[in-house]
C-alpha cells in the first residue's frame, strides 16, 4: 500500500511541532474513548494501568516489538475535545495533544482529529514522523473494524519526507 507523508512541521530551533489531521465519519463522543479508555485506546496503540483521575497512568504500547513502556502526566483533559499529556521513557519526554472537533451541526459529519506532537528534537522527525503516521492510520482502522496498517508500508519509506 502507498502511504504519503501528511503532516505539518513547524521548526523552532533545534526542535518542531509536528501536526497531523484523520477525518473520520464518527462524532467526538464516538472517538474519545479511543484516547480516554484503556481498551479502546488498546485497539491501537496501546494500553493503560492506573486512575487517570489521579493525573498519571503507565502505557504499555501493544503494537511496538517487546515491551515498550511510558509513564503518562495527563495535563489536560477536556472530554470529548482535548487531552494534553507528557510522556516520559527511555527516549526523554515528548509532549502530546489531541483535539477532537466535530464536522458541525449535521448528523454524521464526522470529527477531525488534530495530533500534535511538541519539540520534537529535529533529529528524531524522520523516524517520529512515519511513526505519528502510522499510529493513526492504526486510530482510523480501529474506529473503521478495519485490518490494521502494516508498518512497513510507513517506514522508511516516509523517513526522507520528514528529514530536515
Amino acid at each position: 500500500m502507498a502511504v504519503t507523508a501528511t503532516g505539518t512541521v513547524k521548526v523552532h530551533g533545534d526542535a518542531a511541532e509536528l501536526s497531523l489531521e484523520r477525518h473520520v465519519p464518527k462524532d467526538a463522543i464516538a472517538v474519545w474513548p479511543y484516547f480516554a479508555e484503556s481498551r479502546e485506546l488498546g485497539t491501537w496503540i496501546g494500553s493503560y494501568v492506573g486512575d487517570p483521575d489521579s493525573g498519571e497512568v503507565v502505557l504499555s504500547m501493544n503494537a511496538e516489538g517487546g515491551e515498550a513502556t511510558s509513564a503518562v502526566e495527563i495535563l489536560d483533559c477536556q472530554p470529548p475535545e482535548h487531552l494534553a499529556v507528557q510522556t516520559t521513557d527511555e527516549s526523554g519526554h515528548w509532549s502530546l495533544e489531541v483535539e477532537l472537533v466535530d464536522g458541525g451541526h449535521e448528523a454524521g459529519s464526522g470529527t477531525t482529529i488534530r495530533f500534535t506532537h511538541h519539540d520534537v528534537p529535529l533529529a528524531q522527525l524522520p523516524d517520529v514522523g512515519p511513526g505519528w503516521e502510522w499510529y493513526l492510520d492504526r486510530l482510523v482502522a480501529a474506529l473503521a473494524g478495519q485490518p490494521m496498517p502494516n508498518w512497513d508500508d510507513y517506514y522508511p519509506a516516509l523517513r526522507e519526507a520528514y528529514t530536515r
